[in-house]
């Protein structure tokens, strides 16, 4: 293999080509090839002795490089929705390899998580539509009059006598195999209202031409109560519950309530609670039909819906 060339080699080269010798020759002797022979003489005829400094032999420029505006807009959408290439390629219209190459450029390619976890999860997925239904609540502190995210609302608590407006609890259903989501924004918890969301949420999985067999909850009590079960055994529907002090059991749940907050409920100052609870609508139809998903192959939920559902 031919070898490269440190400074002395660099001046013996020109000492003997100058000298009288043949550039080949010369590079047979430093066990270097004749182009890299000829690089450092031209280097050396055009710039002199300092010509042979080791210098960068990138294109000044390239035609083909990505424009700062994109590499800026990439940048931006990482750090603040700390999604992955694939979500933020759709978002501009890049492909997620671009992506991809200009978070690792920036350094950005893994980001630091709080909640992140060390062991490796235990991944499943049901094979048919309605074969198991994610349930859950988040409960969200609703948005003051003169508007507020998350951190205004802390602030103003400790700084400025803040009184608290009360809370919204979003209910959660999300599908197994197609991740297809159905979200409703209630008053409470309590068992009557998560068996009124149950009721509401078999229903719409229903126009969707999917019957929901088993629906997996945590252990809490709303889950438990007897308004919830009656609901279940009107349609036919298993109750399975995660096994106690394993949140992540319901993981599909678990994370798609992460989305929300940070794409939804928090994704900007909202002037008032009612302004965010009427962005969820779009935000789920996007989410829905829209946007791809990395577990279904890079398309969207309703892809995994019967036929009718997508006409």
């Amino acid at each position: 293999m031919l070898g490269k060339l440190n400074e002395h080699a660099k001046r013996t080269l020109v000492d003997r080509v100058t000298g009288g010798l043949p550039v080949a020759e010369v590079a047979r002797q430093l066990n270097v090839s004749r182009q890299t022979a000829h690089y450092w003489i031209r280097r050396f005829r055009t710039l002199g002795w300092a010509g042979l400094a080791a210098g960068d032999r990138a294109p000044k420029t390239s035609p083909h490089a990505l424009p700062w505006e994109s590499v800026m807009a990439i940048l931006a959408l990482r750090v603040t929705s700390g999604r992955g290439p694939l979500w933020i390629g759709w978002q501009l219209g890049l492909a997620t390899s671009t992506v991809h190459r200009v978070l690792q450029r920036w350094h950005l390619n893994r980001l630091q998580l709080l909640d992140r976890v060390t062991r490796t999860p235990i991944r499943y997925e049901h094979p048919a539509p309605g074969d198991l239904l994610h349930i859950d609540v988040k409960q969200l502190r609703r948005i003051p009059v003169g508007g507020g995210r998350r951190f205004d609302e802390i602030s103003r608590h400790l700084h400025q006598g803040y009184v608290s407006v009360g809370c919204d609890f979003v209910h959660v259903a999300i599908d197994d195999h197609s991740r297809y989501l159905y979200v409703e924004i209630l008053a409470n918890q309590s068992g009557p209202t998560a068996a009124a969301f149950l009721d509401r949420a078999l229903a719409h999985f229903r126009s969707l031409g999917v019957i929901v067999q088993r629906v997996l909850t945590d252990n809490g009590r709303n889950f438990q109560s007897a308004a919830f079960r009656a609901v279940a055994d009107q349609h036919g529907v298993r109750l399975k519950r995660t096994r106690p002090y394993r949140p992540q059991t319901n993981g599909k749940a678990e994370r798609v309530i992460q989305t929300l907050i940070r794409e939804w409920a928090y994704v900007r100052r909202y002037l008032s609670n009612q302004q965010r609870n009427a962005a969820l609508l779009p935000f789920l139809q996007e989410y829905n039909a829209c946007r791809p998903h990395t577990a279904l192959g890079n398309r969207p939920p309703v892809s995994r819906l019967p036929v009718s559902t997508m006409s």
